[in-house]
């Protein structure tokens, strides 16, 4: 048989219903508990790089992720010490994009999404700290969503992505 003759069109509508052209399916989420301590950024860092690596995410995407993790796990345990509920954080990716859904539980209302950028004109001396991290957050990934219900804060994170060839 010639390898360059076409597939006969039932064959090829076959092939294309069991392996299809397009982007896979989403990818079920997976969601991990951490304790809310510092401590656990490594074990944060090492569920998210897991998923990373499994959904073959192009390095510009995985450093993005890194530095918003980063950012929004040390919040939460930075302004909620006390509270001795774990931080839920769920991956997936649909569509070439990867989401992260962090869950905060039993803390007050505060929606990054209304905050205000800071002022980055003055000199260091002259800025009034705190808020950095959030926009540095908002500008390295494509979309940034809170949701507040019954005391659970809920970010959403978007980021697109280029698959790995490995």
């Amino acid at each position: 048989m010639d390898s360059s003759a076409p597939l006969d069109q039932d064959l090829q509508n076959r092939y294309t219903s069991h392996h299809p052209l397009e982007e896979p399916r989403p990818v079920p989420a997976v969601e991990r508990k951490f304790k809310r301590h510092i401590d656990s950024l490594a074990k944060v860092f090492e569920f998210v790089d897991q998923f990373i690596i499994q959904e073959k995410v192009d390095d510009d995407a995985k450093h993005a992720f890194d530095l918003a993790v980063d950012e929004l796990f040390t919040n939460t345990v930075k302004y909620h010490p006390s509270n001795p509920n774990d931080v839920s954080i769920e991956l997936r990716t649909e569509n070439q994009t990867l989401f992260l859904v962090l869950t905060d539980f039993d803390v007050d209302s505060f929606d990054l999404t209304k905050k205000t950028d800071p002022d980055l004109t003055g000199s260091l001396k002259e800025r009034t700290p705190g808020g950095l991290g959030i926009y540095i957050t908002k500008k390295v990934v494509d979309d940034v969503q809170y949701q507040y219900n019954n005391r659970t804060s809920v970010i959403t994170l978007k980021k697109s992505f280029r698959r790995k060839n490995v």
